[in-house]
């Protein structure tokens, strides 16, 4: 038998330089892969670092923004080098742009970040938060001739509450909403529970920092408003708003007798050395003050019910450098007070709240006031109302986001303005 010897070894190299081309060209790609990995993972490092460096544009203008002691008008603000920490720095640069009313605006804060090539752009929206932003709000709870003044059963009040005094609790009145007071603790007349029995509807805060209750400075922006596009009037003024939008008005050191005008252009009204008597309804935005006292002679109520119709724009604005207080002998036996109030050096009241007891009085809106005052007597055991009027106050929550006219925004105690963030997003 002839034995065939075959030359295997050309084959084999052949079969293991083809092995050899396909791991090199393998690991050649997943080097490749990894080197562009890497790069595609310090893009994204970088971006996020850029992003890092935007939004700390965005704080650093809200912080300018927040610590001026007015409406600052558009601005930017610039940081060629700023610091992200083991690595080059980055940049940023902020545009800031506030729209809206010479009296509350909304600002919007754009920051375009930068890092080693990467660019991140972020917005903030906030708005000059509103000075109406409690349904109640008071300085103190004592008043300087009755004394403590007390929240009684049948009080119902739909809206966050805020004293920088004490609450005085009566009874088992109501709040529907969060009551904050810088009170250490609630004065109670018969101790507190089960005989004083609020009910709470929200939550309740003592000990809390005392917030900045408008002053007499208030009044300027206002007579400043009214000089410059509303309307100012000397002497006693008494005000009917009609539902047509128009006011009629009484004035006699202008000799005018229910004289029918329509609001002025920015809305705003003056009484100087005098007293502004309101009632009506109101049909568009309209404020009134006075630098001595407001009186409430009858039922004030917006034409379009924002309750009804959210999308409501009747808003009033009462303002007193003294007192808001409603006439009991002109006033109906149920009354409603549709307005943001504002009592200054004093008090929101009842004239003659002693005398033959009224109804409900219910009001819309927002009271400020320096200290507590008298609106009704009680009996607290049964409820038997013996003199002036049973207080119900509903909130209107338009508030937070909107004042009437020529009402500043808010403060806070050491005169810097206060913002709501609106929206923050990445453009």
């Amino acid at each position: 038998m002839r034995t065939h010897i075959h030359n295997r070894g050309g084959f084999t190299l052949a079969v293991t330089m083809v092995f050899l081309i396909l791991i090199v060209g393998s690991v050649e790609a997943l080097i490749m892969g990894s080197s562009n990995g890497l790069a595609l993972a310090q893009k994204a490092a970088d971006a996020k670092r850029a992003y890092y460096v935007a939004d700390a544009g965005i704080a650093d203008a809200y912080i300018q923004l927040s610590t001026a002691l007015s409406s600052p008008a558009n601005f930017t603000l610039a940081n060629p080098s700023y610091s992200v920490g083991g690595g080059p720095n980055g940049s940023y640069s902020v545009a800031v742009t506030g729209t809206g009313s010479s009296y509350i605006k909304t600002y919007t804060l754009v920051s375009t970040g930068t890092y080693k090539g990467q660019t991140k752009r972020l917005q903030l929206q906030v708005k000059q938060s509103a000075l109406s932003m409690f349904a109640y709000l008071s300085n103190t709870e004592y008043h300087p001739v009755w004394g403590n003044l007390w929240w009684i059963t049948g009080m119902t009040t739909v809206g966050p509450v805020r004293t920088n005094g004490a609450l005085n609790i009566w009874g088992s009145p109501t709040f529907d909403g969060d009551v904050t007071q810088a009170g250490l603790s609630i004065n109670y007349w018969s101790g507190g529970p089960p005989i004083d029995n609020p009910v709470w509807g929200g939550s309740l805060d003592l000990n809390a920092p005392r917030v900045n209750v408008p002053s007499a400075s208030f009044l300027s922006s206002i007579s400043s408003a009214a000089a410059t596009g509303g309307q100012v009037l000397t002497g006693n003024s008494s005000f009917i708003f009609n539902s047509n939008g128009t006011v009629n008005i009484t004035n006699a050191a202008l000799g005018w007798v229910n004289h029918n005008t329509t609001l002025p252009t920015n809305g705003t009204f003056y009484v100087q050395g005098g007293s502004a008597y309101v009632e009506g309804t109101v049909n568009g935005q309209a404020t009134v003050a006075s630098d001595n006292q407001v009186y409430i002679t009858g039922n004030i109520l917006y034409n379009n019910d924002p309750r009804i119709n959210p999308a409501s724009t009747d808003v009033l604005g009462l303002v007193s450098l003294n007192n808001v207080t409603v006439t009991a002998a002109s006033a109906p036996t149920n009354l409603e007070i549709d307005a943001s109030m504002v009592a200054l050096n004093g008090s929101f009241q009842v004239d003659t709240w002693w005398v033959s007891g009224k109804g409900n009085m219910i009001q819309f809106g927002s009271l400020m006031k320096n200290y507590c005052g008298p609106t009704g007597i009680f009996d607290p055991g049964s409820g038997t109302l013996y003199g002036g009027y049973n207080q119900l106050q509903y909130y209107d929550f338009r508030m937070l986001t909107t004042v009437p006219p020529s009402f500043p925004p808010a403060s806070d105690s050491t005169g810097k303005l206060l913002y709501t963030k609106l929206g923050f997003k990445e453009l």
